[in-house]
């Protein structure tokens, strides 16, 4: 860490109405002046901005002598906590000021009551001649504080949209590498596209049709949901004009929550977003949540993040990104400095570890290491509920090798999985320790196959999201009559009933896993729909009387004859198929495998007429705990559910002859698939045989066993890492596992 030359730190309390200021240090760039008790002038020689410490937000940036470019209407770059406990207490003010950074924030401090039950902090920080703002929070519950848990925090940079009006991302998700823009060919455009009186159809979406406007990505839509990613490769996001860029930088994932395959937001309209904890595409799931442990003193930490505001220069947007994450290395240098950012849990990268990992996989890494993911995060849960500790990921290469740098020290869980591989591997206790190198042994990522056979069949591609299936993309459906729609736009951009008609009869989809006679199999995943509704009447704009309920009148006939899109139902889809002696032969049990991306509804299964159902709400079928809504959000993946149904051979038919499972949905929204697969084995696919706990074992109609997230492996075999003889080990791993059986 570099020594500071002077530190000068003051607090004042908001009801003493006035701030003190004395002994800076003349001869830096960054200056601080009060306009009044509610205003201060902070310059870096970059950025000029001024900041209300009662609001805890910045309300006017401006470049040099740019002026302010921030929305005119709304300016102001701050802090929300919609959802959160957040409320009234006292609030402090305070600064941190030396020759090369200003720290200054408003903490509000707990009441000690439901009312605001801990004390949160939200920070600035400028650099001396740079053109970032840094931001962060900080959370402190106290022992003596009440429970609660926090659902939402983000940090939002409301532009001027006459000067901000086109976006880059790149890589928003393993299934969608590359870039991603938007253009529009000017301002107006863009305030026209926000501003279709009466054509709002759901929440920050907006039926275009009429407007004369493409949609962005191509469709007759504008929702800010088309801007979601993974946060598994983001770095930056830019939104530019002709004059100014923004881009909110992203120079670390460790505090924020949920994982490599979490979703958020990047931006709203003219909103450039940092959201770094949210339930977006988890609704209802608490575990999304962070909650402080009860009866103890803890501290939370969700950044350093950084919003980065330049001249264009007559850079290209994908320029002015590069530019962005180019920027990385040296704001990470510079948060070394900030002694405040230190004393509020950052720790420096010169008292962090890393990890070196060498992991073997009994099916092969994928030549594509995109798909190849190992993740640490909270221990004993899974890595989507992450959301108390750090987390870090990284992509394994072919030859199952990767390091991960910049680890606060810790204990983790190690998930190891693979995109096209069932399951995951779950190792718990592993620790990372400071200034050292972690070199955990032995680790093997097992592929979850029920059977040492083949699949009798399979749908689709286990990589948890439902891409590849119809609406999963936007690419056009192949039955000539329905064009496939983008779940990554708006569903209301396709006609789910009359998709279903194309591919089945109407209200059903029929899919031939296998040959079933002189019926050749269907081997297309464009004709399995990416997520099954139960019912589906989504809004479209109507000119001819100004309301959202067209879709009653572009519907297909045979739902306006059933009572139309409101109250219409379709039945259960059949996959058919059938078994040769040979694959009956295999065993006592039939297996099947669902990926679900996302879920809203039970979902009912039935082989030949024997119902099994998994049930959302759990074993105990109480309320929702894992539904994720993106198919109403414009996602192809929420939380990842991994159902395994079990029958008896005896279900099915003599060989030759058709089979039939069913799919049937409890709920309006249904489910989203990832994928499906059939096995024949003579072993029981339940947990307590194989040794797998992470996913929902279902036998009946009311008999299920929920995934054990806490476990990683169970308590039979005991074994630590080789000695490798290299000074700086740091990672004591104890596994104990049971061993699978097998045929």
């Amino acid at each position: 860490m570099l020594k500071m030359r002077r530190k000068y730190r003051w607090m004042a309390v908001m009801a003493a109405g006035a701030v003190c200021m004395s002994g800076l240090p003349a001869s830096a760039t960054i200056t601080l002046s009060e306009h009044s008790s509610a205003d201060w002038a902070i310059s870096n020689g970059d950025l000029n901005v001024v900041y209300d410490p009662a609001g805890g937000k910045i309300t006017s940036v401006a470049i040099g002598s740019s002026g302010n470019i921030l929305d005119p209407s709304n300016s102001n770059l701050y802090p929300e906590f919609a959802g959160t406990p957040f409320g009234s207490g006292a609030q402090t003010f305070g600064v941190q000021q030396t020759s090369s950074y200003i720290d200054f924030w408003t903490t509000t401090a707990s009441t000690g009551t439901s009312t605001n039950p801990l004390t949160y902090s939200f920070h600035y920080v400028m650099f001396n001649n740079d053109p970032n703002i840094v931001c962060y929070e900080v959370l402190n519950h106290s022992a003596t504080d009440p429970a609660t848990s926090v659902g939402q925090g983000q940090f939002l940079a409301r532009v001027n949209p006459n000067q901000f009006y086109n976006t880059v991302q790149e890589n928003v998700g393993p299934n969608n590498p590359g870039l991603q823009t938007s253009t529009l060919d000017n301002a107006s455009q863009f305030s026209t596209v926000s501003a279709q009186a009466g054509r709002g159809v759901q929440d920050a979406t907006t039926d275009l049709s009429g407007s004369g406007l493409a949609g962005d990505w191509g469709g007759n839509f504008y929702t800010k949901y088309d801007y979601s990613s993974y946060t598994q490769f983001l770095q930056a996001n830019t939104e530019y004009g002709s004059n100014y860029s923004v881009s909110a930088i992203f120079t670390g994932m460790d505090t924020m929550t949920g994982g490599p395959t979490k979703q958020n937001l990047q931006f709203t309209n003219n909103i450039a977003m940092i959201e770094f904890l949210s339930d977006h595409y988890a609704t209802s799931d608490p575990n999304y949540a962070y909650t402080p442990p009860q009866g103890v003193n803890s501290s939370r930490l969700f950044g350093p993040y950084d919003f980065r505001f330049v001249a264009t220069n007559g850079e290209s947007g994908t320029q002015l990104e590069q530019d962005a994450i180019s920027s990385m290395d040296g704001l990470e240098s510079d948060y070394n400095t900030d002694a405040e950012l230190i004393a509020n849990g950052y720790v420096p990268t010169n008292q962090r570890g890393s990890m070196q990992i060498t992991a073997s996989n009994s099916a092969g890494w994928s030549t594509n290491t995109t798909n190849n993911t190992v993740v640490l995060s909270d221990p004993n849960k899974s890595f989507q509920e992450s959301n108390s500790g750090n987390q870090y990921w990284a992509q394994l290469s072919s030859n199952g090798t990767a390091t991960i740098s910049n680890i606060v020290p810790g204990t983790y869980r190690l998930t190891l999985y693979q995109l096209g591989q069932w399951g995951e591997t779950r190792v718990d206790g592993v620790q990372v320790i400071g200034n050292q190198i972690a070199l955990p042994q032995n680790l093997k990522f097992t592929p979850e196959n029920f059977s040492k056979f083949s699949p009798i069949w399979t749908i689709g591609t286990p990589d948890r999201s439902a891409h590849e299936f119809l609406n999963g993309t936007n690419t056009s459906s192949t039955d000539g009559v329905t064009q496939g729609g983008d779940l990554r736009q708006y569903y209301g951009n396709y006609d789910y009933w009359a998709e279903e008609q194309a591919l089945g009869t109407p209200g059903q989809v029929v899919y031939y896993a296998t040959a079933v006679g002189s019926t050749p199999a269907t081997n297309n995943p464009q004709k399995w729909i990416a997520n099954q509704w139960g019912k589906f009447d989504p809004g479209l704009y109507d000119a001819s009387n100004g309301t959202t309920d067209n879709y009653a009148n572009v519907a297909p006939q045979y739902v306006k004859d059933a009572g139309g899109p409101a109250t219409y139902s379709g039945s259960p889809w059949d996959v058919n198929f059938a078994c040769t002696q040979t694959q009956l032969n295999q065993g006592q049990y039939v297996v099947l495998s669902v990926g679900l991306a996302a879920v809203e509804a039970s979902l009912v299964v039935t082989l030949n007429g024997h119902e099994e159902i998994w049930h959302y709400g759990g074993a105990s079928n109480t309320p929702i705990s894992v539904a994720s809504d993106p198919m109403v959000r414009s996602g192809d993946a929420g939380v990842y559910q991994f159902l395994v149904f079990q029958f008896p051979t005896s279900d099915l038919n003599a060989a030759g002859q058709l089979d039939q499972f069913t799919f049937g949905v409890s709920q309006s929204d249904g489910v989203m698939y990832d994928a499906l697969r059939m096995e024949i084995t003579n072993t029981s696919a339940a947990p307590s045989t194989t040794g797998w706990y992470d996913y929902e074992y279902i036998t009946g109609a009311n008999s299920q066993i929920d995934a054990d997230d806490a476990v990683g492996f169970s308590a039979n075999e005991k074994f630590v890492p080789e000695p490798t003889g290299i000074v700086g080990i740091s990672a004591l791993i104890v596994i104990s596992r049971r061993k699978p059986k097998r045929q």
